[in-house]
């Protein structure tokens, strides 16, 4: 038996590891880094088997068990998925079954699309001065990261309502990080070294945008039935590395049962 897996965030590397010990092949296609949105984390510290570390350590310690079974891994663009069938940008491969790992995408807001303007904290360019629009637990993350990291930030949001988790939004306050809640952006101008920020209220000057005002799920690539949909692609509203986890070996289990392991 092949299993293909679209995704290699928490709940595909979990899939595949646990198949892996069965003696599965399993096969992850990945178009960015290993580690989805958890990459991009400050701190983990909401799975209680683990000791609160970046979300960078916890990625490389997943990615650990990737190379002790030997996974294979495919830096490659999904763009079809078929009945036992992945195309990517580069070839086709045939499976028996198949695991949509594939998380959630951003929100966007194109018109202040620019090269300085980005919507992961992994890709933002080298900046100083670092402006972030949102209200939830990704802006108050992505700002505290960037704080320590001693840069200057500002963070915008289009209500006063935080969303973040409270605990967020404390080390915040007491990193003395700058909000500018309920100050909705209008504009972003793009320049040669800089971007300014226009609102109602003022026109800021900044390095950098990161936008975290929310993500959906994306399925646009699927065109077959029989898959297996698992980790945030499955329950967007419910993003836990810890459920995702939980979601690959789920998943592992049934297809193993499906065949009888």
């Amino acid at each position: 038996m092949r299993v293909g897996i679209v995704g290699g965030g928490p709940a595909g590397i979990s899939a595949a590891v646990f198949l892996k010990r069965y003696g599965i092949d399993c096969t992850i296609f990945e178009k960015k880094q290993l580690g989805g949105m958890l990459i991009n984390a400050w701190r983990v510290e909401n799975i209680p088997i683990f000791k609160p570390a970046s979300g960078k350590d916890v990625v490389k310690n997943m990615v650990s068990f990737l190379n002790l079974y030997n996974v294979e891994v495919i830096k490659d663009e999904v763009v079809i998925v078929e009945e036992n069938k992945i195309i990517t940008k580069k070839d086709n491969y045939f499976f028996d079954e198949i695991i949509i790992a594939t998380g959630t995408v951003p929100n966007r807001i194109k018109e202040f699309e620019n090269d300085k303007v980005v919507y992961e904290y992994r890709d933002l360019p080298r900046s100083k001065n670092l402006a972030i629009y949102g209200a939830g637990d990704v802006a108050f993350d992505g700002a505290i990261r960037a704080r320590l990291q001693g840069k200057n930030v500002v963070l915008f949001s289009r209500s006063k309502k935080i969303k973040a988790l409270p605990r967020l939004y404390n080390i915040a306050k007491s990193l003395k990080i700058k909000m500018r809640l309920g100050e909705k952006i209008e504009e972003v101008l793009n320049f040669n070294d800089f971007i300014k920020i226009r609102t109602k209220e003022n026109i800021y000057r900044f390095d950098a945008l990161l936008l975290a005002i929310g993500r959906k799920i994306d399925l646009s690539f699927l065109r077959a039935k029989n898959v297996h949909l698992i980790g945030d692609v499955a329950h967007p509203n419910y993003r836990q590395a810890s459920i995702a986890v939980g979601d690959g070996i789920m998943v592992g289990m049934k297809i193993l049962r499906r065949d009888g392991c």
